[in-house]
């Protein structure tokens, strides 16, 4: 027979054991939760990354076709006669830099009057046109 110890030791592991399920069943609907909100997630990145190759084949696309402008171009170019000729030395493709006039305070830019030049302003009071 069963004593009323066994009896309540049982009816402990039996409350410990309904505690732990109760428990666990309150994580698994929060991990649901969680999946969904990151199913949902991953979706919408789905989403974008198709977005992206999408992308991706017209700018590729893009890219060839100037490559193919580019390369129409340069067929053009290049099938056209061109007259080539010899490329400069080094001494012609570089052109000497013209020297600066010497700094010079004594020097003066306009050229100083002569005697004759000085004799022409004088009028007939004797007063120099200076003007």
């Amino acid at each position: 027979m069963l004593s009323l110890d066994q009896v309540r030791l049982l009816e402990n592991r039996v409350e410990k054991a309904v505690g732990k399920i109760s428990s666990l069943t309150a994580e698994n609907e929060n991990l649901r939760a969680q999946l969904g909100t990151l199913q949902q997630r991953v979706r919408e990145l789905e989403g974008f990354v198709n977005g992206f190759k999408d992308d991706q084949g017209k700018i590729e696309a893009g890219i060839l076709n100037a490559l193919e402008q580019l390369g129409a171009l340069e067929s053009a170019i290049t099938s056209e006669p061109v007259q080539e000729q010899p490329a400069p030395s080094i001494e012609e493709a570089i052109e000497p830099e013209p020297d600066p006039a010497p700094y010079n305070d004594s020097v003066s830019e306009e050229p100083e009057p002569d005697s004759n030049d000085i004799e022409d302003s004088v009028q007939d009071d004797g007063q120099i046109d200076i003007f």
